[in-house]
Parts: C-alpha cells; structure tokens; sequence
C-alpha cells in the first residue's frame, strides 16, 4: 500500500487511550466543561467499541452536571465503530434535523 503508513494507523488509534481532558481538573469531567459556551449534541453507536455508548453517556452526564445544553442519542447499528460511514437511515435523519436546526438559530 502505498498511500498509507500502518504505523501511522497505529499511532492514531492509542491518541484517544490517552486522551484526558478531566487531568487538568484532578479528573472532575464536569468541571473541565464549566467554561464551554457551545451547546453539545452527542451520538453514539449501539455496537461501537472504540467509543462506547456508556462513555458518550457519562460525558453526557458530565455536561448535564455542568448545566450545559446537551443532546443525545443512540443509533442502533451493527456496523461498530465504522457506524458513522455507513448510510444508516436513522443516523443521517438525526443529523440533518441538527444540521438544520443550527442553520435555523444561527442564519440570516
């Protein structure tokens, strides 16, 4: 293969296993989202290992705790982590009413 290193597909995989966006709050997750002003959508993927559904949860949580403005939903999809890809009816729905509802509150 010549356009794509496997090493580099290996690097890329461990970032998120240590990622820690609650370390510079002695682990408090609420506390790190204290000074976002963005409001938050998160989607999940029943199958999804890389990012499971009880993690999207407890940033979810997390938000909520730090009174922020938070949706979430969980898509039913056997195609695991590679969901997002994949033409799954409910999933583009879901986006396209949040694409069009941030049109909507931000447009002209």
């Amino acid at each position: 293969m010549d356009r794509f290193d496997a090493n580099s597909y290996m690097l890329i995989t461990k970032v998120p296993d240590y990622f820690g966006p609650a370390r510079s709050a002695n682990g408090d997750l609420a506390k790190t989202f204290i000074p976002a002003i963005a409001n938050f959508f998160v989607i999940s993927f029943s199958s999804d290992w890389r990012f499971s559904p009880t993690r999207s949860r407890e940033i979810v949580r997390a938000l909520l705790d730090a009174d922020k403005d938070v949706s979430y939903i969980k898509i039913h999809s056997i195609q695991g982590h590679d969901s997002f890809l994949m033409p799954i009816p409910r999933y583009h729905e879901v986006l396209r009413t949040a694409f069009n509802r941030i049109a909507r509150e931000t447009g002209p």
